[in-house]
């Protein structure tokens, strides 16, 4: 069984794409919180402040993107490994699917919270 360890340069990689989810979530948090201060306020459907509202929840979607980024990029890991070398060494599919699930944890978190804006706006 290959037991080495991870590849530095996989390591690497997918701790740069950790660290874009994290620094990307703390961007969307305050999208997000603006969103919510917003809807919050929002008033009928089409008027100003609904529009307002809508806009905010946009940002916020906008936000949310380098985590999806992040985890399209340790997706795609994955599947090049795969394809191009016919599997992946244990160690290396451990620290992919480490990865995959703190940055996936992050994107749930953050399109729950995009959900309940919009349901909270009637989109």
């Amino acid at each position: 069984m290959n037991d080495r360890p991870v590849t530095p340069t996989l390591a690497s990689r997918l701790s740069q794409l950790v660290a874009q989810a994290r620094t990307g979530d703390a961007a969307f948090a305050s999208a997000a919180a603006a969103a919510e201060r917003a809807a919050a306020g929002a008033g009928g459907p089409q008027s100003e402040g609904w529009i307002s509202a809508q806009e905010a929840i946009s940002a916020a979607i906008a936000a949310a993107g380098p985590t999806r980024i992040a985890l399209a990029d340790i997706d795609e890991i994955s599947a090049t490994a795969l394809r191009t070398q016919g599997g992946i060494a244990p160690n290396d599919l451990a620290a992919i699917k480490n990865a995959s699930a703190e940055v996936g944890a992050i994107d749930q978190q953050q399109a729950a919270r995009i959900k309940a804006l919009q349901r909270q706006l009637g989109l």
